[in-house]
């Protein structure tokens, strides 16, 4: 019995996975070529070992230090009080002015890793009203304030600390 070529025989029929047949008029290395053509262009387009852009590094880990290296002090100052005198100490260093003009600010720049600093702003006003505030990197840690009738002496005191 002659069978046809685009027919499957019985015993293909059977089989659990299809049997792909090439037309007869197809010759077997025209599928040769088609395959390594296959695999050329797949080679071709990879990028081979040497030109791999290196991996990213990896983001460095968390360390207990703040990322941030300094500190910011910042007091001030604001009222109708005239001031008579000022003084601000940070670390033992005093810093003094007379004849104070509101709004009066001062701001100081302490590096990071130098432990626990104290400051203190000691105001010698007279008639008027006075507030005081002062900040540590942008966070209210302290205010005060006060007020005198004209020609009294008053004092006001702000203070505080912050560490590393």
């Amino acid at each position: 019995m002659q069978t046809r070529h685009d027919e499957p025989s019985p015993r293909q029929r059977n089989r659990r996975t299809p049997r792909v047949e090439r037309p007869p008029h197809a010759p077997a290395r025209t599928v040769v070529a088609a395959v390594l053509g296959a695999g050329l262009l797949t080679a071709c387009g990879q990028t081979s070992p040497t030109t791999t852009p290196p991996p990213a590094e990896a983001a460095p880990a968390a360390s207990s230090a703040p990322a941030q290296q300094e500190h910011r002090l910042e007091v001030e100052v604001t009222g109708t009080a005239t001031l008579t005198s000022l003084a601000f100490t940070l670390d033992a260093e005093v810093s003094e002015e007379t004849a104070v003009t509101l709004p009066w600010r001062k701001s100081v720049v302490v590096p990071y890793g130098a432990g626990r600093h104290e400051w203190t702003l000691t105001l010698q006003h007279t008639g008027g009203d006075m507030a005081a505030t002062a900040t540590v990197n942008g966070k209210l840690v302290t205010r005060t304030g006060g007020g005198g009738s004209a020609g009294s002496n008053n004092t006001a005191k702000l203070s505080g600390s912050f560490t590393d």
